[in-house]
């Protein structure tokens, strides 16, 4: 089912609902198939969580992979394997967009496929291949993680209040190893709908035994006024500088630069881009609409006490029926976009780098 299109965003790929079976899933491995419906219903999100999920069932793929003769050279299966690939990729960006890590992923194995020598046996290639993948995993994300905490940590004092917004696997972990080195600070996490993925957030910090608030949106500034640093995570970082970010980060990252909060953002260097946006209508990635009418938790947008009627009929919530007013069109976009004038520093697993003004 077609969202009715927004003019202004009217060039993005519009979100459709059941278009997944019209990809030949013959040509599909089972855990790139599997992967791509959870990737559409959202069931792993967040760039780190969906490159290494991607990588994970790339590796399965290339395991079952079957190579004719065993003494096959890497050069036969080079060719062989890149064309099943890409079939793999097509499929998964048919699902959802292709976050910036994953890109990153993908160009990397690649480029080992492509340097897989003539004199190696296709078996061993394949092992290879998935050593490789493996590394990639490691030192891109797991030990660039490790090391953003480590460089970040200077940052949190004792007495430190931060404020982030949504969910960010590396401010998670620079929270949880601040708490754990026994410095006493505070988290505030901001929040927003639809997906409300501050709430796992607060989940994990509360359980790591870590002094946290939580608030929408809506009651940002009152939190700014207690904060000494707000502190985000990353989709990825434009070759301009710029951020771009879960939608409402640039709210954030403005409110505070307005109350004289400086702005810190967590950064793996795989996520560094080429590409230049100055905004976010240019390029973008549109959620499910549905989801504005409904939270994920299932509570509806309003209070049930209101019945508002829809051309004449009941509704349960003010935006049931949304679909049947001409003049009435819902935009769920996912990300935005933070001009690089409102971050202070970058943290990378590189050091601290000053945001390219």
């Amino acid at each position: 089912q077609s969202q009715k299109p927004v003019p202004l965003f009217s060039h993005l790929p519009q979100y459709e609902k059941g278009t997944m079976g019209t990809p030949d899933l013959s040509t599909i491995h089972p855990a790139v198939a599997q992967l791509g419906v959870q990737f559409s219903s959202y069931a792993i999100t967040g760039g780190n969580a969906r490159c290494i999920a991607m990588l994970g069932a790339f590796k399965l793929m290339i395991s079952d992979y079957f190579v004719d003769n065993p003494h096959q050279s890497g050069v036969a299966l080079q060719r062989q394997l890149s064309s099943y690939l890409t079939k793999q990729i097509d499929f998964l960006a048919t699902s959802r967009t292709l976050a910036t890590s994953m890109r990153a992923a993908i160009r990397a194995l690649k480029s080992e496929i492509s340097t897989l020598g003539s004199d190696i046996p296709g078996s061993h290639a394949k092992a290879n291949l998935i050593d490789s993948i493996d590394r990639f995993i490691d030192t891109s994300i797991y030990d660039a993680t490790r090391s953003i905490v480590s460089n970040a940590l200077p940052k949190i004092r004792d007495g430190s209040v931060i404020v982030t917004f949504g969910r960010s696997a590396a401010v998670l972990d620079l929270c949880i190893e601040a708490a754990r080195q026994g410095i006493r600070f505070k988290v505030i996490v901001v929040d927003g709908r639809p997906r409300m993925e501050g709430r796992g957030m607060l989940a994990r910090l509360a359980s790591a035994g870590v002094n946290c608030g939580y608030c929408l949106l809506s009651g940002l500034n009152y939190a700014l006024k207690m904060a000494t640093i707000v502190v985000l995570g990353a989709s990825a970082l434009l070759s301009n500088g710029a951020l771009m970010s879960r939608v409402g980060t640039a709210c954030v990252t403005m409110a505070a630069v307005e109350a004289r909060v400086p702005v810190v953002v967590l950064c793996e260097t795989y996520k560094f881009s080429d590409n230049v946006r100055l905004d976010s209508f240019v390029w973008n990635e549109i959620g499910d609409p549905d989801e504005l009418v409904e939270t994920r938790a299932g509570h509806h947008s309003l209070s049930p006490m209101h019945h508002p009627t829809v051309h004449g009929k009941s509704s349960e919530h003010s935006l049931a029926g949304w679909r049947e007013l001409e003049q009435l069109k819902l935009l769920n976009l996912l990300y935005d976009v933070t001009p690089a004038k409102f971050i202070a520093a970058v943290v990378t697993e590189m050091g601290i780098i000053p945001s390219t003004r």
